[in-house]
């Protein structure tokens, strides 16, 4: 893998929440299977862990018009462990909305707070409902970031270019001087780049929080 190089111009920095900046403590696919199990629930980890993206993915126009996704999720929970109780949904929604079902990735609140340090405006720009803002609160680091976009309040899922230039808009940068970081191939990198972005794959692109520091802030 080439070494990575700070994009001429460079203005603003947008990371992606789930998969980069964070993570969840336990595998989702076992909380599920074990929250359904209280409700009569028989699906197996491995049947979740199968059926959880497909429903995330098929289930999206449920999302429409609603920043809780509700609606969404009822369905994306029933699909994915066969039970469609509302208590079972009501659990699981509560349990996700704070910040002790995730970790903050190692290494990325000092990443933040360096690159802010080196004049880069910082945000996070994610597909999610309005409970990451709750879990930004309660891990502490809301303040780090200069904005917060969710899809839930923007209208814009990534990799929908209007994401992107969400961003931008917000911070008063061209495309060209925004670079995104996420984990999706296709909704961070390939969406950010269409808009005109620059893109690095989280894992891939730059191995981890300390590499984009040095990569960025030096």
């Amino acid at each position: 893998m080439a070494a990575l190089a700070r994009p001429s111009g460079l203005r603003a920095v947008s990371l992606d929440a789930a998969g980069t900046l964070l993570h969840p403590l336990e595998p989702i696919a076992a909380t599920y299977a074990a929250f359904a199990q209280r409700h009569g629930g028989t699906a197996s980890v491995e049947h979740v862990q199968a059926e959880l993206p497909r429903a995330m993915a098929e289930l999206k126009s449920l999302r429409t018009g609603d920043p809780h996704w509700r609606a969404y999720w009822t369905e994306v929970v029933a699909r994915a462990t066969g039970c469609s109780e509302a208590a079972l949904v009501n659990e699981l929604y509560e349990h996700f909305a704070h910040a002790s079902a995730w970790r903050l990735a190692e290494g990325a609140r000092e990443c933040v707070a360096a690159l802010a340090e080196a004049g880069l405006k910082i945000g996070v720009l994610s597909n999610w409902d309005v409970r990451l803002r709750s879990i930004l609160d309660e891990l502490e680091i809301t303040a780090l970031f200069a904005a917060v976009l969710v899809s839930a309040e923007t209208g814009h899922d990534k990799p929908d270019r209007g994401a992107f230039l969400a961003v931008c808009m917000g911070f008063g940068v061209k495309p060209n001087e925004l670079l995104h970081i996420g984990d999706d191939a296709n909704a961070d990198v390939e969406g950010a780049r269409a808009a005109g972005c620059h893109a690095w794959q989280f894992g891939v692109d730059v191995g981890d929080f300390a590499e984009l520091a040095r990569t960025l802030a030096s």
